[in-house]
């Protein structure tokens, strides 16, 4: 529960945090945007454009106002803006069921495996299951991970 809890309240305020600032950088481009320009130059210059490439490049993206403010969290902040529909909550569930589906085989191998005679050493034989299972869980975890990526299953 507590690992869905810190997922959502950490995502929900890096979400807080990153609007704030792009309602700042918009304050900013609206009260001086001969300075946010200047800035963005800059960053193109320092990424390797001639001065002439990154003004032409900054002053045709500068005239479209969102578009800019988003481009100057990206390169001038490094931070991503919030999509509308992202919910902190709903990632805390996702981590909040993952924990709970993942954490519970590992703990399974004590449950079934524990009125089974397994002779002195039966302490420490349960140990050894429940970290191979926690291995294969993490295995699995990483394989499902990579549905949702290029890469491939056997490298998640």
């Amino acid at each position: 529960l507590s690992m869905g809890v810190g997922d959502a309240l950490s995502t929900k305020a890096a979400n807080q945090y990153a609007l704030e600032e792009r309602a700042r950088e918009m304050w900013e481009m609206e009260n001086n945007p001969e300075g946010e320009i200047q800035e963005m130059i800059e960053i193109f210059e320092e990424k390797g454009l001639s001065k002439e490439d990154a003004t032409t490049a900054i002053l045709a993206m500068s005239k479209n106002k969102e578009f800019f403010v988003d481009l100057m969290m990206a390169f001038e902040l490094e931070l991503e803006v919030p999509s509308e529909d992202d919910n902190p909550y709903f990632d805390g569930l996702v981590t909040f069921c993952s924990f709970v589906c993942f954490g519970f085989v590992p703990l399974m191998g004590y449950v079934v495996l524990y009125s089974i005679d397994l002779g002195d050493d039966k302490v420490n034989i349960l140990f050894i299951i429940a970290c191979c299972l926690t291995g294969l869980m993490l295995f699995v975890l990483g394989a499902l991970k990579t549905m949702f990526t290029i890469q491939k299953w056997y490298a998640g």
